[in-house]
């Protein structure tokens, strides 16, 4: 289909959005990494599917807008929109995204130490004994059973000598 010079500069404009978006969505991608710590398997497939669903994306609305007509000049709209966004506006965002990750990971952490706080001290108070006292008590208990252990030998030796004898007397 032959387009018009201005159909041309208007497809090519939505190819550098779509590069904007695109890079916008893999920099929600990599905040997501920068909270949650990921495996190399795990980058490797989450980097898989976003470029498959770029792909899906890019080509649906280039076949709603250009009849899914894929030009020389889209493919350079869509990568230099996305390399626009990653060198001026994803340092930005990343870097914001990072300090408010921060933040909150600080937040949370002050949260769970001041919740936690009360039951460590009652660990300390209460639990260190206990545990002291079964360690100890689990020694104590020990030496007693080895000690019942080798009664309970002796005397069933003794039970075994009598039985004998007492066969022998019949």
């Amino acid at each position: 289909m032959i387009l018009s010079l201005n159909e041309q500069a208007k497809i090519f404009l939505m190819s550098i959005i779509l590069g904007l978006i695109s890079g916008a969505v893999y920099d929600g991608i990599k905040i997501f990494r920068i909270a949650i710590k990921h495996n190399n398997i795990f980058v490797q497939i989450e980097d898989a599917i976003f470029w498959v669903a770029m792909a899906f994306f890019v080509f649906s609305v280039m076949l709603s807008r250009n009849f899914g007509e894929i030009r020389f000049f889209n493919i350079i709209g869509i990568f230099s929109g996305m390399t626009f966004y990653i060198f001026t506006i994803s340092p930005i965002v990343v870097g914001f995204s990072e300090k408010i990750i921060n933040v909150i990971k600080y937040v949370l952490r002050l949260f769970t130490t001041i919740i936690l706080t009360p039951l460590r001290l009652l660990y300390i108070v209460i639990g260190k004994p206990i545990v002291k006292t079964s360690f100890v008590a689990k020694q104590r208990l020990g030496k007693v059973l080895h000690l019942v252990g080798f009664y309970a030998k002796i005397k069933s030796k003794e039970f075994y000598r009598s039985l004998k004898i007492i066969k022998n007397k019949k």
